[in-house]
């Protein structure tokens, strides 16, 4: 087969990610609907519509899962339906963006991010984005992010679908793209039914475009748990001297924990409890901690302080901050008007410290972990009525050593209240039995004259009920950078990369993919 013209295929898909994060989509673990939240419908339907024009069969339930099917060709007729996978959500604090900026031959110098020019991602801030020197770099305003988990894997399947339509001559197997609602927040319920459906079309196999790195092949990802500990209210420490109200405004560098080692994540849970450890607690008594609700590195912090003690309180909060402020982390402290009072905060803050300075044997923050490391994050606090909830991020690709960090979490809470639960398990274990996914995607990539790597991914991909019905699901890379932050982007060469890669599977999977199952249709 020819390839397609790089540039065309560029263009091409970047029409497809401008139609896309042009709709707010994101997901809400608050809401108990399915999907969670109208915006999602709203995709579902715009990307029904989009391979009906081309020729699918496609499906739409009320779930806001989509399926779009292509019957095999050439080589690919008698293969069993191939699924490639994608999620229609977007984390939560995600905006829509009706135009996507474009910076042509980025040289390594910042990029000029229009609502956020204090952020430098450069390759001097940012040695992991050597991968991108010499690109077209594709991004948003720089406020927040704008969905490139899971968008820019849309666009790469909108892409391929219109490429196989204009070159009837490639072959390939039966096609199912799927976009699925609320992966984000763990609503597996929302595609048990699609996976039932799946399975009775006979796809034996298929791949989430759901990656981070440029051409990663996924066999592998994190066991993951949560545990939330509360700190029970109490009344605020009452300083000897007349205090005054005061608010700090921590915004923390906001990334995935995926790559929180690289791009030099820290939350605000992380940075006040530092503040506070650096603190005379005769001067200053913290009363109320509140992780902000879209971006939960960012916190507000209210807080007495004694007469004559501000300027101290303030340098010590902007030693904290400085290290991290060229990576987007910022602050503020002015006076409050409110009188909020407590010390559950407090507490918890303290524990924080000591939580991240303890040594269970095993990494802990999610800043100070890659590769096959696991973590253990406090990442978000939240006020209630009994108290103060801190809730943290338990990954590790170890199961045993996630039960581990579970009971780590526990031993330190002492007599405070704990709950856990587990959300997913790594797909390894299951996968090992379908090499062929791994092999199919390398050769692939092979072909298309790409570099892929198959590694772990720090992170989860929302397989767990294709695997339960028996059908074997590895993940794709799309290749961008600082997933579910205001500095993530992609660029026009490593789309169109990607979109080749893709079309170079489907002609692999047409050739060498699994067989019809008897009696499938």
């Amino acid at each position: 087969m020819t390839a397609p013209d790089d540039d065309l295929i560029a263009q091409l898909s970047l029409r497809h990610l401008s139609e896309v994060v042009a709709v707010d989509s994101q997901s809400d673990e608050r809401s108990q609907t399915i999907p969670t939240t109208e915006g999602q419908r709203i995709l579902a339907d715009k990307i029904a519509d989009f391979h009906r024009k081309l020729g699918a069969e496609v499906e739409r339930d009320t779930s806001a899962n989509v399926l779009a099917a292509y019957p095999g060709r050439g080589r690919g007729v008698g293969r069993a339906p191939v699924a490639l996978m994608v999620h229609l959500d977007t984390a939560r604090g995600t905006a829509a963006i009706p135009k996507l900026e474009l910076h042509r031959d980025w040289a390594g110098g910042p990029v000029p991010f229009p609502k956020n020019p204090g952020i430098q991602v450069s390759l001097a801030t940012y040695p992991a984005m050597h991968a991108f020197a010499g690109h077209d770099l594709v991004h948003g305003p720089g406020d927040r992010p704008f969905g490139l988990d899971d968008k820019l894997g849309l666009a790469h399947c909108m892409t391929l679908a219109t490429l196989l339509a204009e070159r009837g001559e490639v072959d390939a197997p039966p096609l199912v793209f799927v976009g699925r609602p609320d992966e984000e927040v763990g609503r597996d319920e929302a595609v048990i039914e699609l996976s039932k459906r799946l399975a009775e079309r006979g796809v034996r196999w298929g791949y989430t475009i759901d990656g981070i790195l440029p051409f990663e092949i996924n066999v592998e990802n994190f066991n993951a748990a949560t545990a939330s500990v509360l700190f029970p209210a109490r009344p605020a420490r009452v300083l000897a001297t007349a205090p005054k109200p005061w608010v700090a405004t921590i915004g923390g560098v906001n990334t995935h924990g995926a790559t929180a080692a690289a791009e030099g994540h820290r939350p605000a849970t992380r940075l006040a409890a530092l503040w506070q450890a650096a603190l005379d607690p005769a001067e200053v008594a913290i009363v109320r901690f509140t992780s902000d609700a879209l971006r939960d590195c960012d916190a507000k912090v209210q807080l007495w302080i004694a007469e004559g003690a501000e300027e101290r309180v303030r340098e010590a909060l902007a030693a904290v901050m400085e290290p991290h402020l060229v990576r987007g982390a910022s602050w503020s402290m002015e006076p409050e008007t409110t009188d909020a009072a407590g010390g559950a905060s407090e507490d918890m803050l303290r524990w924080v410290h000591r939580f991240l300075r303890s040594d269970p044997g095993f990494t802990l923050a999610a800043e100070d972990s890659a590769g096959r490391d696991g973590y253990s994050q406090p990442y978000r606090a939240v006020p209630t009525e009994e108290g103060v909830r801190l809730d943290i991020r338990l990954r590790d690709f170890d199961p045993e050593r996630l039960e581990r960090r579970i009971a780590h979490v526990r031993g330190l809470a002492g007599e405070r209240p704990v709950e856990s639960h587990h959300q997913y398990v790594d797909m390894g274990p299951k996968l090992a039995a379908h090499p062929g996914l791994a092999e199919a995607a390398a050769r692939a990539g092979e072909a298309a004259g790409v570099a892929t790597v198959t590694q772990p991914i720090r992170g989860g991909t929302g397989v767990d009920p294709f695997i339960a019905v028996g059908i074997p699901v590895a993940n794709l890379g799309t290749g961008y950078f600082a997933p579910e932050s205001e500095k993530e982007l992609t660029s026009l060469q490593l789309m169109a990369g990607h979109a080749r890669w893709l079309l170079a599977l489907v002609e692999d999977l047409a050739e060498n993919g699994p067989a019809l199952r008897e009696g499938a249709s």
